[in-house]
């Protein structure tokens, strides 16, 4: 797949064309803790803030990446700020942690004939959803002030604004 991002409204559209791809696959798509410990194994010790063109390569070239397999389950801990992307590696480990947590406790549920679905986390339950609510929360969010005092500009992308897109992405509808 090509990749010329130079804006939030490209990425969003690369966003959606990787949806598309992930939807076809269907049942032999990728789960979601296995693309982020990809994208955790391909991030560069050190460098520059990614900004948009950086962060598609990022997430290429973590699609790209051979399968590492699902992550051990964990919750989310207190996780540091992110301002590196060591810092964004951490994150990325902790956020697999937390959907492997999430898929797991959903299963159980299901395996008990319980109902699953608001419990979790996690919006998103494939990489084809979580890539439609991270472009949808970009939709949402782009050309408009950050919608906490917390949260950094989404422009330039830097490391931190990337984690809050990530975090974003894991719960928006």
């Amino acid at each position: 797949m090509t990749n010329n991002v130079e804006t939030g409204e490209d990425l969003r559209v690369l966003l959606r064309c990787l949806g598309q791809r992930f939807e076809c696959l269907g049942a032999d798509a990728p789960q979601i803790d296995d693309i982020l410990l990809r994208w955790a194994g391909v991030l560069p010790d050190e460098g520059p803030e990614p900004g948009w063109q950086g962060l598609a390569d990022q997430l290429l070239r973590a699609l790209d990446a051979p399968s590492v397999g699902l992550a051990e389950p964990a919750p989310l801990g207190d996780e540091p700020p992110v301002s590196s992307s060591a810092e964004l590696r951490v994150l990325l480990l902790a956020l697999a942690a937390d959907f492997a947590r999430d898929r797991a406790w959903t299963q159980d549920r299901l395996a008990q004939g319980l109902w699953a679905g608001d419990g979790g986390g996690w919006a998103s339950g494939s990489m084809a959803q979580f890539l439609e609510s991270w472009e949808a929360w970009l939709g949402a969010r782009l050309g408009r002030p950050p919608a906490s005092s917390g949260a950094p500009p989404f422009e330039p992308v830097t490391w931190a604004s990337l984690a809050w897109q990530l975090g974003a992405a894991r719960v928006y509808e």
